[in-house]
């Protein structure tokens, strides 16, 4: 993701007063702990590994938004 990763994207949005309650999810493909650990200290609500399925992207946002 150019110019910037989707951590400093994920920090941008957590630091605009009008964006930091705004539901993050993060789609990557780093599966690394420490990205999973660096993402939950910037705020991410949730975090997807690619590849991933259907089913897992449902469960994903039915954590952050609720049962759809």
């Amino acid at each position: 993701m150019e110019p910037m990763t989707g951590l400093e994207f994920l920090k941008m949005v957590r630091a605009t007063p009008t964006l930091k309650s705004v539901p993050f999810i993060m789609v990557t493909a780093e599966g690394k702990p420490e990205n999973v650990i660096a993402a939950k200290a910037a705020g991410v609500s949730n975090y997807i590994v690619k590849p991933f399925n259907a089913v897992t992207l449902k469960q994903k946002i039915s954590a952050v938004l609720g049962a759809f």
